[in-house]
């Protein structure tokens, strides 16, 4: 035990020994150091002081400088026995007087006589002691706020030959802050050092400080660099003169640079001390080390195999979410795509007759994202996979997740297109029973594109692509949700992308155009307003309607320009046609909005704007709304057309009569009119009930102080149906099918009453509508050929650069 004791303290023996050397030999270094550093600083500062001392002593060169020339000019005029009659009448320079002999005032500028009273009692305090016979320097003195230096030069008559006594003395002064102003003592702050400016008097052993950069007096520590006087003066009292004291800020040796060396050697005296028992250390811990790597080895050999195990799980596991969806656990596109490749090879081979591509779109899930969350959505998908599986899991084949709100089934050995019709017939019927979703009851459709092979010639893309057009075209049907595809369907796809293409050059072309038909008075049949309708000359398709490319602008995101396109054209013509009709002429003009208009924060904003620049009045201006635009957000929408009617812009219930018809509507909106639609409007008279539904409807807008406008006047029974009915205006084809701007201009001023402009039976004829210098022949449409659509803040010129985004479509809005 006493061995093993002893073995361990003398390994510590080289470590004390190193530390001890390396201790005693880096002080020794830093007194070193020190010694140097501060004897480099004092000559450094004494250098500094010696610049600074420079610029001084030429103030005080110049100091008796003038003094000299005062006394030679007054020894020359005392030379001159003739003229000279005293000291008094001899001029004098600024900062200059006259003293005699005996240190009393004989002359002074009148300004300047305090000060050389004050100068000349100093003199002669400092005289009591030692005269002083020849040129010398007083001060500096304390007069009053200054500090004053003076020099004196004794006045000798300039005779030659003759040793004459002094009769007077020239003395000049100045004050100590402008002597010194030149030398700019303050930078040496700036510099890290502390000045004094100071005089020592060696007969009393004390100093008097002038100027100092610090409290305290530096003492003796500082460098001392005297001032020296202008060569043949002496100063006034015997061994004082002025000196210059600087010393750095931080000392001779600053503190930090100190500590940082203590610090630096304790750091290699502990590097070198450790690294010395670290070394005589190292084989045994070399030892320990590998004892103990052969330790870990075996324990690693060991989990080796149990991690193996888990890998292959989780390569397993990782497979698995590769190929499947996360929420319904149905597999996913890739897995879908490679199993229809491998499909079609099969079907290449003869190995399979046919198969069958599905994809299911599930409607208004957006609506139960919005609505209810994103989780309940995704809770809406696993029902319904879980429903798909059942009505899929009687034949072979694959369901897959397709994308958000889309399922895809792969049927593989499908007899016929039929029995795929069947299939898509299934899952369709799988979704007719309420989803139950956070204690709501739900029901939703979906919309099916169909595509079969029996060729195997196509690639996987091109099966899904034929299949994804036809689950387009069956979104754009009313009555059809289950659509198969046929090659025809190709090409109206291209003509749909060719129409998109060149409707986002449309605007800047200057291809659309605005049609009005006319609102008339029932009573009177005069004209009081009209709505605008939305035309596009197509270059290859010619004049193209609404329902032509209003929902592939819809989808393509243009709405937003067209509409603030045709807001910003409505508005500039209703100027127009303000000032060129008599002053007491109303009128007005209505323009539709679509569900996305009312979901556009920036509507009201963007109205006032057009309103406040081009000063027409609100009332000119109305909107008419759906209630498929309003039943999208009542929030919204609400607080949205109560801005704009709080502007004074009257609002019109559309198609009142269809749809929901909701009275609600009509006391949550502020509604101004409603617009009773064509099937009302259009009944003979002898159908009782369609007449009496009609005339509720009127009777109820009166009693609600709504305004009721007849849309679609076909008759002219209609036509006096409404007139006895109480309706008050009316528009349709009966009156006027769509006109330009300049003839509905032309009708409002004329307010000639309106001919018929169809036969009383009834019937159509296709009406001619001029667009330049061409003709065209346009059948009225069996929709309203008007727009709904959403301005955004964009320039208001009708060139606007269109955006490309692509927004989608409710299935269920109409085409106007």
């Amino acid at each position: 035990m006493a061995a093993l004791i002893k073995k361990r303290d003398l390994g510590w023996l080289p470590t004390v020994v190193v530390l001890f050397v390396v201790l005693i030999c880096g002080s020794r270094l830093m007194y070193l150091s020190v010694q140097h550093h501060a004897m480099a600083a004092r000559a450094t500062a004494s250098t500094i002081a010696a610049g600074y001392v420079s610029k001084i002593e030429p103030e005080f060169q110049r100091l008796s400088d003038l003094a000299s020339r005062q006394a030679a000019a007054a020894a020359r005029a005392v030379a001159n026995v003739n003229t000279f009659t005293s000291l008094e009448s001899l001029p004098l320079a600024g900062n200059t007087f006259w003293m005699t002999a005996d240190d009393r005032v004989l002359a002074a500028r009148p300004a300047e006589g305090a000060n050389a009273s004050g100068i000349a009692s100093e003199w002669e305090s400092a005289e009591s002691a030692r005269p002083v016979p020849g040129s010398s320097v007083l001060g500096p003195m304390r007069l009053g706020s200054q500090w004053l230096l003076a020099a004196r030069v004794p006045v000798v008559p300039a005779i030659a030959g003759v040793d004459s006594p002094p009769r007077g003395w020239a003395v000049s002064y100045g004050d100590l802050d402008e002597l010194i102003s030149n030398a700019h003592l303050a930078r040496l702050t700036d510099a890290g050092y502390d000045f004094e400016l100071s005089q020592v008097e060696r007969r009393s052993a004390r100093s008097r400080i002038f100027e100092t950069s610090s409290t305290d007096p530096l003492g003796d520590d500082a460098v001392i660099t005297r001032i020296r006087l202008p060569v043949g003066f002496a100063p006034a009292i015997s061994g004082s003169y002025l000196a210059v004291s600087i010393r750095p800020r931080a000392g001779w040796y600053p503190a930090t640079e100190l500590a940082s060396d203590i610090g630096l050697l304790a750091f290699l005296a502990w590097l070198l001390a450790f690294g010395t028992h670290d070394l005589s250390h190292a084989l045994q811990r070399s030892r320990s080390a590998l004892t103990a790597a052969r330790k870990r080895l075996r324990t690693i050999n060991q989990q080796l195999a149990t991690e193996m195990q888990q890998r292959l799980s989780l390569q397993e596991t990782f497979d698995h979410a590769r190929f499947h969806d996360a929420f319904t656990g149905l597999p996913n596109r890739r897995y879908f795509m490679d199993q229809l490749d491998r499909a079609l090879r099969d079907v290449r081979t003869k190995r399979r007759q046919r198969i069958a591509v599905i994809i299911v779109d599930i409607s208004r899930f957006k609506l139960v994202n919005d609505m209810l969350g994103h989780t309940a959505g995704d809770e809406l998908m696993v029902q319904a996979a879980r429903r798909f599986e059942k009505s899929t899991s009687a034949f072979e084949g694959v369901l897959a997740r397709w994308g958000g709100d889309q399922f895809a089934v792969l049927i593989l050995d499908v007899a016929s297109t039929e029995m795929a019709l069947q299939v898509a017939g299934l899952l369709q019927d799988e979704l007719r029973t309420p989803f139950e979703l956070r204690r709501h009851r739900l029901v939703v459709t979906a919309t099916i594109g169909v595509t079969s092979v029996d060729s195997g010639q196509q690639r996987a893309e091109d099966v899904v692509r034929e299949a994804d057009i036809a689950l387009t075209v069956a979104k754009r049907q009313e009555t059809s949700k289950i659509v198969v595809y046929s090659p025809a369907m190709a090409g109206q796809a291209a003509t749909l992308v060719s129409l998109e293409a060149d409707l986002h050059v449309a605007l800047e072309k200057h291809e659309l155009r605005l049609l009005f038909q006319p609102v008339v008075d029932l009573r009177t049949y005069r004209m009081v307003g009209a709505e605008a309708l939305l035309r596009w000359r197509h270059p290859v398709e010619s004049v193209l309607a609404p329902d032509k490319f209003l929902r592939i602008a819809e989808e393509a995101g243009l709405m937003v320009p067209i509409t603030r396109w045709i807001i910003l054209r409505v508005i500039k013509l209703a100027g127009e046609w303000l000032r060129r009709l008599p002053a007491n002429q109303k009128f007005f003009i209505s323009i539709n909005l679509s569900p996305t208009a009312l979901r556009d924060p920036g509507l009201a904003e963007y109205l006032a704007a057009l309103l406040r620049e081009t000063q027409l009045p609100p009332s000119l201006l109305k909107f008419e709304l759906t209630e498929a635009a309003l039943i999208s957000n009542v929030g919204a929408a609400r607080e949205t057309l109560e801005r704009l009617h709080a502007m004074g812009i009257q609002l019109m219930l559309d198609d009142f009569g269809t749809g929901y018809s909701s009275l609600s509507y009509l006391q949550l909106f502020p509604f101004d009119f409603v617009k009773i639609d064509r099937p009302f409007v259009n009944s003979s008279g002898s159908d009782q009930a369609n007449t009496g539904m009609m005339a509720a409807m009127v009777q109820m807008a009166g009693s609600l102080n709504l305004t009721a406008i007849a849309e679609i006047i076909e008759t002219e029974a209609a036509a006096r149906a409404l007139q006895e009915m109480g309706c008050d205006y009316g528009q349709g084809y009966y009156f006027s099918e769509p006109i330009e701007a300049e003839l509905a201009l032309q009708r409002l001023r004329t307010q000639h009453p309106f001919q018929p402009a169809m036969q009383a039976t009834g019937t159509f004829a296709p009406q001619k509508e001029t667009i330049g210098a061409e003709t065209v022949m346009v059948k009225p449409l069996e929709v309203e050929e008007t727009v709904r659509v959403k301005p955004l803040e964009v320039d208001d010129s009708p060139t606007i650069m269109i955006p490309a985004t692509s927004i989608g479509f409710p299935p269920d809005d109409d085409s106007r």
